[in-house]
C-alpha cells in the first residue's frame, strides 16, 4: 500500500530534507509508533522500515521502547507454528 501525504512547499524546503529521507523518517516513527502502542510485532516493524527483526529490536532500544512483551511472544510463536505446519 502506498499513502502520500502533502506539505506546503515552504515547510518541505524549510525542514531541509530530500523526500527519500523525509519518507524514510516517517516510516520510522509510523512503526515505532504502531509497535509502542501493540498494534504491529517486532516482524512487522521490521518489515515497514526494511530491517531484519535485530536491527528493529536495536531502533527500538535506541528510542527507549520496550522490545519484548507478550503481544511480540504470542505472535512470533504463532508465526514458528505457521512455519513449522
Amino acid at each position: 500500500m502506498q499513502l502520500s501525504i502533502n506539505l506546503p512547499d515552504n515547510i518541505f524546503f524549510g525542514i531541509n530534507q530530500t523526500e527519500q529521507s523525509l519518507s524514510e523518517m516517517l516510516k520510522e516513527k509510523l512503526a515505532l509508533e504502531l509497535y509502542k502502542s501493540s498494534q504491529i510485532s517486532i516482524t512487522q516493524g521490521a518489515k515497514i522500515v526494511g530491517l531484519d527483526i535485530y536491527e528493529f529490536m536495536t531502533l527500538l532500544k535506541k528510542n527507549k521502547i520496550e522490545v519484548i512483551d507478550d503481544y511480540d511472544i504470542e505472535d512470533e510463536v504463532a508465526m514458528a507454528k505457521r512455519l513449522l505446519a
